[in-house]
């Protein structure tokens, strides 16, 4: 039996995240993952432990929650990029 492995393409390097503004359509910058603004040691915990947490379905849907920022208006919103399948 092969496990399927799953990871987000963004944060490995495979893709740049390519995000618009969804309140004034301009160009919104990633500001990495979402798990990572949870507290202190959030970067350094299990990343599904802290996707059972943060209060969002991403672990389900297979999804790496990213925060993106808008320069042109100011606004920060959540992104999220499906995790891509690796392995058999």
């Amino acid at each position: 039996m092969l496990w399927k492995t799953y990871c987000c393409p963004v944060c490995n390097g495979l893709e740049q995240l390519q995000a618009v503004c969804p309140h004034c359509g301009a160009p919104a910058d990633d500001k990495g993952r979402l798990n990572d603004y949870l507290g202190p040691y959030a970067p350094y915990r299990d990343l599904d432990d802290v996707s059972m947490t943060n209060g969002l379905n991403d672990l389900a849907a297979r999804q790496c929650i990213h925060v993106i920022y808008c320069e042109a208006c100011g606004e920060t919103e959540i992104y999220p990029v499906g995790d891509s399948s690796m392995g058999g």
